[in-house]
């Protein structure tokens, strides 16, 4: 899927990108759903594309990346979750406490989130950021 940002700040690395979707997001029946902080802007951080000079205010068209949102949300929430119960209950089998089996159970579960955490950050950094594919020579109208 692609579709026009704006740039809103660069560094060396990447460009910071904004967009305003309040249009496809008033006809969407789960606007609510991805609209957490209640505004239709869409803050994204992308790869910064060397073949392109950009500055501030540029119009880009970017890439968005296809994510299987199932697999995240079971990275995210489903093998902690499995972690936590399995542990849990092989523990009280083995004739720890409920109270020691939860306590280890929930332990294991945040060094889960920590493990998935440093996994983020190191091996899929830049896997799914949005590519800049152009910039356009189109001047959007001020709010």
């Amino acid at each position: 899927m692609t579709e026009m940002m704006t740039v809103i700040d660069m560094d060396s690395n990447y460009v910071y990108l904004n967009t305003n979707r309040a249009g496809e997001c008033s006809e969407c029946s789960l606007h609510g759903a991805c609209n957490i902080t209640g505004t239709p802007d869409l803050k994204l951080r992308a790869l910064k594309n060397k073949s392109v000079n950009l500055k501030e205010g540029d119009i880009v068209l970017v890439e968005l990346p296809k994510v299987s949102v199932s697999k995240l949300s079971f990275l995210v929430y489903g093998i902690p979750l499995i972690i936590f119960m399995a542990i849990s209950i092989i523990l009280n089998i083995i004739g720890f406490s409920d109270i020691l089996s939860f306590l280890i159970g929930f332990s294991t579960m945040l060094l889960t989130y920590v493990i998935i955490g440093i996994y983020d950050k190191k091996k899929l950094k830049d896997k799914y950021l949005p590519k800049i594919i152009e910039k356009k020579d189109i001047i959007l109208p001020e709010k």
